[in-house]
């Protein structure tokens, strides 16, 4: 046992993911406890932003804060972090429905998130803002890029990840693509006629987690994958050949990497960051290389 006291924040959102995940919440806090750290648990409501807690953990210079609860929870707790001189070192324990960031982090359940705390693994890592917000993990607009926060909550408690993946092929099938999207990733680049796009920090995001081969990882650069404007059944076939690893025309979905670029959206259109509807005063990104520490595994 660890003695050794550690002043840590918890942000825990109770109603984050499948409803039993939130049973070993109280195993997580005594497991904490008997690493040294002493905590300051923070419940966050689903109708409430997260505030307060996070920057005076910050301010005062804990030694760590840990966030219990989906990518949405991490997104509300990071608009906070980012702004501060001192950034705690940040564990994720993954209590939402996909829980992508946990799983870039390596902590894709809640043993191996403990394991990665006790042994003390931390690395910076790069994170991404897009006009006046930051994100840990993904940036999306466009065709299919709501899917996330459209998503039934009660559908998201029952069936987890599999909620996001039948309401994709609804929206694939029942809706039209979007308004044309451009985006301006150097002085000579223009990709324009887009009906989607994501930018992303790893390369493993539901379904299109198959169209990027090689990943990204604190090297300055973020993912840029961009989806001309297409019919819904070109899109799925295009998609079920890559998940079976047959070549197709590249033409389509267009893959680069990038460290800013200036987007054009049209107004109706909404910003998907991490998973949540985002309203931003501007549309240039661009990579804040390793602005955050966290507990992860040192394989990556």
């Amino acid at each position: 046992m660890n003695n050794i006291n550690k002043q840590a924040l918890m942000v825990y959102n109770p109603f984050s993911g499948k409803k039993g995940t939130h049973k070993a919440f109280p195993m997580l806090i005594k497991k904490l406890s008997e690493m040294g750290y002493r905590l300051t648990i923070h419940h966050v409501s689903r109708f409430k932003h997260v505030d307060n807690p996070i920057k005076k953990a910050c301010q005062d210079r804990w030694d760590a804060i840990f966030i219990a609860g989906g990518d949405g929870t991490v997104n509300q707790t990071l608009q906070f972090i980012a702004e501060e001189e001192y950034r705690p070192p940040i564990g994720v324990f993954p209590f939402g429905t996909s829980n992508e960031f946990a799983k870039y982090l390596g902590m894709s359940c809640n043993t191996e998130a403990l394991s990665i705390i006790e042994r003390g693994n931390i690395k910076p890592i790069d994170i991404g803002k897009f006009g006046n917000r930051y994100f840990a993990n993904i940036a999306a607009a466009g065709w299919l890029s709501d899917i996330t926060y459209n998503t039934s909550p009660s559908l998201k408690s029952y069936f987890g990840e599999w909620a996001y993946y039948f309401h994709f092929l609804k929206t694939l099938f029942l809706t039209k693509p979007s308004d044309t999207i451009s985006c301006d990733v150097s002085p000579n680049e223009v990709i324009s006629d887009l009906s989607l796009f994501l930018l992303m920090n790893g390369n493993s995001v539901g379904p299109f987690e198959h169209l990027i081969k090689t990943s990204t990882y604190n090297d300055g650069y973020f993912h840029l994958l961009t989806c001309k404007k297409t019919n819904r059944f070109q899109l799925f076939f295009l998609l079920l050949a890559k998940k079976l690893n047959i070549t197709v025309n590249p033409s389509i979905i267009h893959h680069t990497k990038i460290k800013s670029g200036s987007f054009r959206i049209p107004e109706s259109v909404s910003l998907n960051l991490d998973g949540e509807k985002s309203y931003v005063k501007n549309l240039n990104f661009k990579v804040l290389p390793q602005h955050l520490h966290v507990f992860s595994s040192t394989s990556k």
